[in-house]
C-alpha cells in the first residue's frame, strides 16, 4: 500500500470540490439573462434629461453592464445595481429591482439633481448604442446619454 496516495474518500472530496468550484465558474461566467449588445459594457453619463434640450452632466456619472446580466452605476449621489436583459434596442430591468445606497444629496446641487433624475427614471426602457455612444429612453420622453468609459 502507498502511503503517499491520497484515500479513496479524499479523491472522492477533491473531486466534488472540483465539480463545485467549476459550477460557481460557470455561473459567473455564462449570462444569467440575455444581454445583447449592451453586456460587458460601461459608460460615463455626459447629459441627461428632456430629449429636446438635454442637461449637461455636471457631476460623475456611470453604468456598467456586465455580461452576466448584471449592472452598477453610480448617478452623482448614490450606487445603484440590479440585473438585467437586452435585446433588439430594449432593457429590462430583471423583477423591477433596483438596489441604492442611501446618500442624501441636496436636490439643488449638480450630483442631487442626477441622483433624483436617475432614481425617478432607472427602469425598462429603450436605448440606442452606436460605436462609443450609449442612450437610455425612458417612457417619460427623457433620455440619458453616455459615452464609452476609458
Amino acid at each position: 500500500m502507498n502511503e503517499n496516495r491520497p484515500s479513496r474518500g479524499r479523491r472522492l472530496l477533491m473531486a466534488a470540490l472540483v465539480v463545485g468550484l467549476a459550477a460557481v465558474a460557470l455561473a459567473v461566467l455564462i449570462p444569467d439573462h440575455p444581454t445583447a449588445d449592451l453586456g460587458g459594457t460601461a459608460w460615463t453619463l455626459v447629459a441627461y434629461g428632456p430629449a429636446g434640450a438635454p442637461i449637461a452632466a455636471e457631476a460623475p456619472a456611470s453604468i456598467t453592464f456586465e455580461a452576466n446580466g448584471r449592472f452598477s452605476g453610480f448617478d452623482g449621489c448614490n450606487r445603484f445595481f440590479g440585473n438585467f436583459r437586452a435585446g433588439d434596442g430594449q432593457w429590462e430591468i430583471v423583477d423591477g429591482e433596483v438596489a441604492r445606497t442611501l446618500a442624501e444629496c441636496d436636490t439643488e446641487s449638480p450630483a442631487g439633481a442626477q441622483g433624483a433624475f436617475f432614481r425617478a427614471r432607472l427602469t425598462d426602457g429603450n436605448y440606442t448604442k452606436r460605436a462609443d455612444r450609449l442612450t437610455l429612453w425612458f417612457a417619460d420622453g427623457q433620455m440619458a446619454a453616455f459615452v464609452a468609459a476609458p
